[in-house]
């Protein structure tokens, strides 16, 4: 996909200043609160696989500047990655969450 030159720079940039504030908020938030151990090896687990779809996702919009010529089937096989990783993530979260959830109501 051709977007203009400065475009790339900062959904690559953006991208990494969103999950390094993610990263370092649920590092925080852990130390702070200090939560379910497995809760935030879930939660750090969304952080990773999130990462990986992330960089699948940017590298199917070629803002790696990476000329191919199979460019559209390299493209759609980023895409395609990009959404189950994102989906793994998504269950990573939710299991994290549930763990955190029942770690509170059987403390309470």
């Amino acid at each position: 996909m051709y977007l203009e030159a400065e475009v790339y720079g900062m959904l690559n940039w953006g991208f990494i200043i969103v999950m390094a504030i993610q990263l370092i908020s649920l590092i925080a938030l852990w130390y702070e609160h200090k939560f379910n151990k497995e809760a935030f090896r879930w939660f750090l687990a969304y952080i990773v696989f999130f990462s990986f779809a992330g960089y699948k996702i940017l590298e199917a919009i070629n803002t790696f500047e990476r000329n191919n010529p199979m460019g559209s089937e390299n493209a759609s096989l980023s895409i395609g990655t990009s959404g189950v990783l994102w989906v793994i993530s998504v269950v990573c979260l939710l299991l994290g969450i549930s763990r955190l959830v029942s770690n509170k109501v059987l403390s309470s």
